[in-house]
């Protein structure tokens, strides 16, 4: 029937050659243009790497794992001109119709970015592989990652330098405040407050009082103090019946006279009354004040 076919249709070569295939197989035409296809994908994707691995550095920025995957470490400043606070690892793989359609890509190793800013950077990542379909996109991609690195190449702080960093910024921006407040009093009136004379100060005399419930008598504060006392006994900070240190004069008061014998050892005279005699002599004033030519004297007299 093929056959048949073939020689009744002289004037349809392509329908003859069709009809002619044995097995009823596609047409040569089609067999010669898969590959070809396929060819211009894969050509396009290598000679995109070969681009890439001439303008960052092989095994250090560039790193190729297959023919259709490989890493770009991307910096701020890659050439050490800076130091670099932030940066990431872009991983990418290219799809069977690469660059018709987009690469797989994943963001890796980041460094010195917060979420919100690497959010930010996936998108910016997005956005430019959607608007560069159709042609080799992944040097515009890092280009516009590597911008947003130098754009955002900050050093990441601690809860500590944060908050001393808050300090002295609002301490700046009052002392800057009280400067602009200077300068506006000495543009606008040199001689300001120099003609308006000073306020007496009265002290406590017109000072309001508060209400005469919340005032503080010593009945209240007595009450207050006991209650207080309480608490702290309770707490366990206050001992109950806590023996105190004796002061000094209870000390001296409680050093009253001995029975006899005590006294007369320690060289002490006693009245009946057992008030305290001073004695001289106890404390060596006796050689020294003593003068014996007055003594004389007064036998003498």
């Amino acid at each position: 029937q093929a056959a048949h076919r073939c020689s009744t249709s002289p004037d349809h070569p392509s329908l003859l050659a069709e009809l002619c295939q044995v097995g009823g197989g596609p047409h040569p035409r089609q067999q010669a243009a898969r590959p070809r296809v396929m060819s211009n994908y894969e050509e396009e994707q290598a000679l995109e790497i070969e681009a890439l691995t001439s303008i960052f550095e092989e095994g250090k920025e560039f790193v190729k794992i297959s023919d259709t995957e490989f890493k770009l470490k991307l910096l701020p400043h890659p050439q050490g001109e800076a130091e670099n606070h932030v940066g990431f690892t872009l991983h990418v793989t290219y799809t069977a119709e690469y660059p018709e359609t987009a690469p797989e890509w994943e963001v890796e190793d980041v460094k010195g970015l917060p979420d919100e800013k690497l959010k930010t950077l996936k998108g910016l990542v997005t956005e430019n592989i959607e608007s560069s379909l159709g042609m080799a996109m992944i040097y515009t991609v890092a280009e516009a990652c590597q911008d947003f690195l130098k754009e955002n190449n900050t050093k990441e702080l601690s809860m500590h330098e944060e908050m001393l960093l808050r300090t002295t910024g609002d301490a700046g921006g009052k002392a800057e405040g009280d400067e602009d407040d200077d300068e506006e009093y000495d543009e606008d009136d040199d001689d300001y407050g120099a003609n308006e004379p000073e306020e007496e100060w009265k002290g406590l005399a017109e000072k309001p009082m508060c209400a005469e419930a919340d005032r503080v008598s010593p009945d209240t504060f007595a009450v207050w103090k006991a209650k207080f006392e309480e608490e702290m006994i309770a707490a366990g900070i206050f001992k109950k019946d806590e023996v105190k240190a004796k002061t000094g004069r209870e000390i001296f008061l409680e050093m009253g006279p001995k029975d006899g014998a005590d006294g007369k050892a320690a060289g002490g005279d006693e009245k009946k009354d057992g008030a305290m005699v001073y004695d001289a002599a106890l404390f060596g004033e006796m050689e020294e004040d003593v003068d014996f030519d007055d003594l004389d004297d007064l036998d003498e007299d």
